[in-house]
């Protein structure tokens, strides 16, 4: 009865919605367009294991049929709530992505999409309180953002 209803699982192994000549991906290094240093490698970083994890697509270094590119094109963060004396108490911060995937062979854009990502963090009475907070809020972001990314593609491709 259920075999005529027009139905299909999706997400079993193997199964991949590109074209089947796309068997391999590399996640290139991500550009940082921003003035906070070194999240662009926590991004790569994270992006490559999120891929190696559960990908239709073998997540391969060199020679990869295609290549997922990503730009974090800024980061904003402004206050979000003041304590009695005026003081900030909380900033938000907001971190703007870029990605595309390019297919290597004729460099064909397959897919590409802008991600956003926000976090709120405190601010605390030292520079350096307030930095490190700002960086694990930072952290944050990149972990939310990743698999945002990684079912995007897939679902919209």
């Amino acid at each position: 009865m259920i075999a005529g209803c027009g139905y299909r699982f999706n997400g079993a192994r193997g199964d991949s919605p590109f074209p089947s000549n796309l068997k391999t991906i590399a996640v290139n290094s991500a550009v940082n367009n921003t003035v906070i240093t070194g999240i662009e490698t926590e991004l790569t970083n994270e992006m490559r294991r999120e891929y190696s994890l559960g990908t239709a697509m073998k997540l391969v270094s060199d020679g990869a049929d295609v290549s997922l590119k990503t730009v974090i094109g800024s980061y904003e963060d402004t206050p979000s709530a003041y304590r009695a004396d005026g003081k900030e108490l909380t900033r938000i911060g907001v971190l703007k992505v870029h990605t595309d995937l390019e297919k290597n062979q004729d460099r064909q854009i397959l897919w590409k999409q802008d991600f956003s990502a926000s976090y709120t963090y405190t601010v605390t009475d030292s520079i350096a309180g307030t930095l490190s907070n700002r960086r694990k809020a930072i952290s944050q972001m990149i972990r939310d953002l990743t698999p945002r990314i990684h079912r995007s593609m897939y679902n919209n491709f």
